[in-house]
């Protein structure tokens, strides 16, 4: 036991390199840099945190570790770490959370929908394919491809949506893009929601394609009829 605490108390003094392993992850440009940001302090929080339970168990066993820069230094640059990842892990699992917690009934009218964050809006629109009984995943970062949501049906069949909320119109050239996107990601339909409107040579070129448009009052009714239906399946 006293080899294994001499040992722990060794370790303890190379606290600094979950900077290191943490921070290292900001250089994958595969992932966008606000994603690349928040995997790599919640990193080194989880690296801090083990770091701090090694800390206690050397005071449990009330053995002094060793320092490479006086104690008081150290301590202070040790704890501030772990308060400033901390605190900011927490805050984005809460905003995470918040964002989860959307919710058909808080949508019923254009303005709520306007109101919402771009994420939030993406969420409403995968649980409201949910509430249809699909699997529905919101991607994010921007290797997306102009995909928002990827919708799997029961039957196999995988649709792809690009919400767009914005109150402006929505023209033909988004459309056309959208259609190379779902040939690409080799799906079945696509479907382009958004909260404002679209021009009649948008509307003109989806006929006999498989792209479903929702503008904003479509969506606001698609919404209720959804939310109604689910209230009388409660009763």
């Amino acid at each position: 036991m006293d080899a294994l605490t001499a040992l722990f108390s060794v370790l303890y003094t190379f606290w600094p390199l979950v900077l290191f392993f943490g921070f290292r992850g900001l250089f994958d440009r595969s992932m966008a840099l606000g994603d690349r940001l928040r995997r790599s302090i919640n990193r080194v929080f989880i690296g801090w945190a083990a770091w701090a339970i090694l800390w206690g168990y050397l005071v449990f066993q009330e053995r002094e570790p060793f320092f490479l820069i006086p104690r008081p230094l150290n301590d202070g640059l040790f704890f501030s770490l772990g308060a400033i990842t901390g605190g900011i892990s927490f805050g984005l699992w809460i905003h995470k959370l918040k964002k989860n917690r959307v919710r058909l009934q808080d949508a019923r009218t254009l303005e709520d929908l306007l109101a919402m964050s771009p994420d939030a809006f993406e969420t409403l629109i995968s649980k409201l394919f949910m509430a249809y009984g699909h699997q529905a995943e919101v991607q994010g970062g921007n290797g997306d491809h102009g995909v928002d949501v990827v919708v799997r049906t029961d039957e196999g069949e995988k649709w792809v949506v690009q919400c767009k909320r914005y109150s402006g119109s929505v023209g033909e050239p988004v459309v056309r893009d959208l259609y190379g996107t779902m040939l690409h990601e080799e799906a079945q339909r696509a479907y382009l929601i958004t909260t404002g409107s679209f021009t009649r040579q948008a509307g003109e070129w989806v006929q006999e394609k498989p792209i479903i448009l929702y503008d904003g009052e479509g969506l606001v009714k698609l919404i209720r009829r959804t939310q109604n239906a689910r209230d009388r399946r409660d009763i």
